[in-house]
């Protein structure tokens, strides 16, 4: 990823096994735990994201929105971090 500037996430506290099994993944993945780390914070923002539209959709489905409306709501939020990152 070069000519990126990064952020700085919040120190999270694990146990010490669950730390020793993260860096082992991430050597075994050929990756610094830094892009680990990363790479599971994409994870779960696709993941969080994929529920909300779940959610929307399902509320979508229960207000019996017009088609206009739906599809102003794909497009809205459609927009973003994709899959392919």
């Amino acid at each position: 990823m070069s000519n990126t500037s990064f952020a700085t996430l919040p120190s999270t506290r694990v146990d010490p096994d669950v730390r020793e099994q993260f860096l082992r993944a991430a050597e075994q993945n050929h990756q610094t735990p830094s892009e680990a780390m990363r790479e599971a914070a994409l994870q779960y923002i696709r993941k969080a994201r994929q529920k909300e539209m779940a959610r929307q959709a399902a509320n979508i489905r229960a207000n019996k929105e017009d088609e206009e409306d739906v599809m102003r709501w794909i497009e809205a939020h459609s927009i973003g971090i994709s899959d392919d990152d």
